[in-house]
């Protein structure tokens, strides 16, 4: 009995033992489970987020503009009311056209920023359209309602595209009103200590080259719109409107972006020094029969401004865009150059040591922190101590001794480098250019260099979306203008006008196999993403760039295939990785056809050999949603 009892103890243990160990495994196999699903619901939660993300940035919302006049088909705009949509807080772009003078004209400038909007913000837009005579409107953005000329609207202007004057010449300004015409043809390019005549074809070397400079004629000049009191956007004698106003015919309006470097606020009724504005609320006193201000100010201001004069054709226009939302997790625009993130000393350097201006707008608060300072010489060098170290959204410099009658506004300086320090040693915002003492050109608008834009001075991101402008043009673009034969789509300069035929996407497709420099892309147009592409005929030489083809994924194009090289200064320089010409290792480098006497080609693009003056081109970054 005892025997049996032991014989059945052991074996209840020992199932009792698989039992539990069972159990255990159970166990396990449960928490493992439970593990993983709380793994894939983690995993779920990150892809939503990640689903989210992408959805916000590319579910972008645009609205445009065109003239609406006032009642009556009197020649004043009337304001358009744009509200930021419930759930759409973000960083919006807008950008401004002004009108042309009346008949033809001087042309209307062009204007734009980024602006954080929040959902029930409301804005006005007044966009104007172009009449047989008299002055052209501006194009502006206000904070309040009312009539085109009504003080109590037009004080509340955060960004202005000025007008063009009657005269010919009188194109739309920038940071002053222009008083002469920036053609498209023709003349010669202002060189500091001279001028060279660039409308020759090659002859062999000398400053003989296949490129005259797009944007200038060679008496091109400015005229500065007084700056003093507030008036209302009304040019008389036939001047464009702006935010200063023209009183000439043969001027432009002056533009302006509240945040853009240079720029100067009318903030209650007064000029001010700052470039930001303030929005106050205005009371109506019955007693008085006037408006006063009350409470503490609202603070507008963009950033990445950019303003262009003598742009636009016709009616004005203007546009508003959504670029990145704003989210729990992500509340400011991606700062791309981080060189400015702590900066106390500027050094600007350039030959014949120049009278310098500075502009450094501190972050977050839009303040001009080089208003008051005195910059000490150095040699050929201006420094500006502010004090301080600081972020800063942008810097900027202008050198107004070079502006003068005789060298026009279209400036190409010599070895111009732009400095910055910290705490530690100076790094380059812009140096001297590999294989050219030449610098990006200086406009009236100065030199500006912003904290969202990538560092010039290396190589591109992997990817982005860009305008390309000729470093010898304020006005033009590289465009797909589409033909009527779309096997045949020639590349061409044109005046900004925003299509997306003008906005490229450049990515990286470097195979380190081939090319371990590692600065080859694809370049292709946003509008019907055709990609930038030699288009090959018998005159090697005159060999025209086109956008006539998809980009080949499968195989090395190579006619498709560019190199772009930072040349230092601000600009780039776009090269061919197929030869082109009779040597069969010669690549060539592409740039505006400007010959002046072949009037029905002046503006394309074509492959040249190796021309450090014409060859450069500015790439403005147009999308904000990546590092």
């Amino acid at each position: 009995m005892v025997k049996k009892m032991k014989k059945m103890n052991n074996k209840g243990f020992a199932i009792s033992t698989v039992i539990y160990g069972l159990s255990i495994m159970a166990i396990l196999i449960v928490a493992v489970l439970m593990a993983v699903m709380s793994t894939n619901r983690s995993n779920s939660s990150e892809m939503a987020k990640s689903i989210e993300s992408d959805l916000n940035r590319y579910s972008k919302t645009e609205t445009n503009f065109s003239y609406q006049l006032a009642a009556g088909g009197s020649n004043i705009p009337t304001a358009q009311k744009y509200v930021v949509p419930d759930g759409a807080d973000g960083w919006y772009r807008i950008e401004l056209w002004g009108c042309q003078g009346g008949g033809n004209g001087g042309l209307g400038a062009y204007t734009s920023g980024v602006i954080k909007l929040m959902a029930g913000d409301v804005l006005y837009f007044y966009v104007g359209k172009h009449q047989d005579s008299g002055g052209g409107k501006e194009t502006d953005v206000r904070i309040i309602n009312g009539g085109y000329t009504d003080a109590h609207s037009y004080s509340t202007r955060i960004m202005v595209a000025a007008g063009g004057g009657t005269g010919a010449n009188a194109s739309g300004g920038t940071l002053y009103g222009y008083s002469a015409a920036m053609t498209s043809q023709g003349g010669a390019i202002n060189v500091q200590s001279g001028t060279k005549d660039y409308g020759l074809l090659p002859t062999g070397g000398g400053n003989n080259t296949n490129g005259t400079l797009i944007g200038y004629p060679n008496n091109y000049a400015l005229s500065t719109v007084t700056q003093t009191g507030v008036r209302a956007p009304t040019g008389s004698s036939g001047g464009g409107d702006g935010y200063f106003p023209s009183n000439n015919s043969g001027v432009g309006g002056v533009s302006f972006i509240a945040g853009y470097a240079g720029s100067k606020a009318i903030v209650k009724g007064t000029l001010t020094n700052q470039p930001y504005y303030e929005y106050y609320e205005q009371l109506y006193n019955e007693s008085s029969e006037s408006y006063y201000y009350s409470g503490s100010g609202t603070r507008y201001r963009f950033v990445d401004g950019r303003m262009i004069a003598g742009v636009n054709i016709g009616d004005g226009k203007a546009r508003i865009e959504r670029l990145v939302s704003i989210t729990e997790d992500s509340q400011n625009l991606i700062r791309k150059n981080t060189k400015l993130d702590n900066v106390r000393y500027i050094r600007d350097c350039v030959d014949g040591g120049a009278a310098t201006n500075f502009s450094a707008i501190q972050a977050d608060t839009g303040i001009d922190l080089a208003v008051g300072k005195t910059p000490s010489a150095s040699g050929n060098c201006k420094i500006l101590d502010l004090g301080g170290n600081y972020k800063l959204d942008e810097v900027a410099v202008w050198h107004p001794n070079l502006h003068t009658t005789t060298n026009g506004s279209g400036l190409d300086v010599k070895n111009h480098t732009i400095e910055v320090r910290g705490t530690g040693s100076y790094v380059f915002l812009k140096k001297t250019g590999s294989g050219t003492t030449l610098s990006e050109t200086e406009t009236v608008a100065g030199f500006h260099i912003s904290a969202y834009q990538y560092d010039s001075t290396q190589n591109l991101p992997a990817s982005g979306n860009y305008y390309i402008l000729p470093v010898l043009s304020e006005t033009n673009v590289l465009t797909a203008n589409e033909t009527a034969d779309l096997d045949a789509n020639p590349i061409q300069i044109v005046p900004l006008s925003g299509f997306k035929r003008q906005k490229w996407s450049i990515e990286l497709i470097t195979d380190p196999n081939v090319s371990p420099s590692g600065n080859e892309y694809k370049i292709v147009e946003l509008a019907r993403y055709k990609a930038l592409s030699i288009y090959q005929d018998e005159n090697m030489v005159k060999n025209s760039i086109a956008a006539n083809a998809a980009f080949n994924e499968l195989s090395r194009n190579e006619p498709q295939i560019w190199k772009i090289t930072p040349v230092g200064n601000g600009t780039y320089i776009i090269s061919t990785v197929v030869p082109v010409f009779d040597n069969a290792s010669s690549t060539g480098n592409i740039l505006p056809q400007t010959n002046k006497n072949v009037s029905d080609d002046y503006n394309n693009i074509i492959i040249g050999k190796n021309n450090a003056t014409t060859q450069r081109f500015k790439l403005i970054a147009v999308d904000y949603s990546g590092a």
